[in-house]
């Protein structure tokens, strides 16, 4: 049997965190599921893993030094690691990391030690990323991907999805090992910005330019919303900043996915030429009925 320090790079008077750290590191660079071209990379990972059984702490040690331990570990027959756990965030295509305790992985991960020679284990989790457009995340849609194995796959936004949520399809991604059940596939949504809206919460903003004439008198304006235009009727006498509101025609939200609310926030817009009739016009007009806007 060869000496499990060895194979692991270690002194025998490493810690038990220093030999944690060489295990993860070494079997992080030969999980097989990272060298499918590498045969003999699934040999020195069992061989990394039966190491790591055998000296992962001061027991281990001890037993080993004294010649006791299980022969299931140092046999021809011993599956591989049972202690690398790979999982996916937003970080990256795959993120690798040990969690919890080797024997619940090993029971979870894995089929357990046997005659056979093979390994189990599940396949990896693939991430993609998809952009879609503010009306499909607000309203839903299907969309259609390819996978890494050159599979289209359906993609159904449901309505209100927020930006960089994740759909996951169950055993879309990599393939497992023996008996392994395939990794799952998450689809991570990115909500391209809007150039016409602004999103609050389950509210939809938009900032709407109004003239002079139809901020003094009123108006009835078409303002784009985002399954098309309606009309909206401005009350006279508004003021620049003032937020009007267009039940139901924000985003989809909470458990029984109620919309919210379109603000329209409006902005007085002089003339690009303000002339001299105009100017004259509003000095008179002040005379008789000024006014401190600071005040107010």
């Amino acid at each position: 049997m060869k000496d499990p320090y060895e194979i692991l790079g270690v002194p025998k008077t490493a810690t038990d965190e220093e030999i944690k750290k060489a295990y993860r590191a070494l079997a992080k660079k030969y999980h097989p599921d990272l060298n499918p071209d590498k045969k003999e990379a699934e040999q020195i990972f069992k061989e990394l893993s039966i190491a790591y059984k055998l000296i992962e702490n001061k027991d281990a040690r001890e037993k080993y030094e004294k010649g006791i331990y299980d022969e299931q570990f140092t046999g021809s027959s011993a599956r591989g690691g049972p202690f690398y756990n790979d999982f996916q965030n937003g970080g990256g295509r795959y993120t690798y990391q040990f969690d919890g305790n080797p024997e619940d992985i090993l029971k979870s991960f894995f089929s357990g030690f046997s005659g056979g020679g093979g390994m189990d284990f599940p396949g990896q989790d693939h991430l993609y990323k998809m952009e879609i457009d503010l009306k499909d995340a607000v309203l839903g849609a299907e969309k259609e991907i390819m996978l890494a194995d050159g599979k289209r796959l359906k993609v159904k936004i449901p309505a209100g999805i927020s930006n960089t949520e994740k759909l996951r399809f169950k055993n879309q991604g990599g393939p497992g090992a023996g008996k392994g059940k395939a990794g799952d596939a998450y689809v991570e949504i990115l909500i391209k910005p809007s150039e016409v809206f602004k999103i609050n919460g389950s509210n939809l903003e938009i900032e709407i330019p109004l003239g002079l004439d139809e901020a003094i008198n009123g108006a009835k304006i078409k303002v784009p919303t985002i399954e098309g235009t309606v009309n909206v009727t401005i009350p006279p006498g508004v003021n620049s900043g003032a937020r009007l509101r267009i039940k139901g025609k924000g985003i989809p939200s909470g458990k029984d996915k109620t919309r919210g609310d379109q603000i329209v926030i409006v902005k007085l817009v002089l003339p690009d030429h303000v002339d001299d009739e105009l100017r004259e016009f509003i000095k008179t007009w002040s005379k008789k009925h000024s006014y401190n806007p600071r005040e107010i």
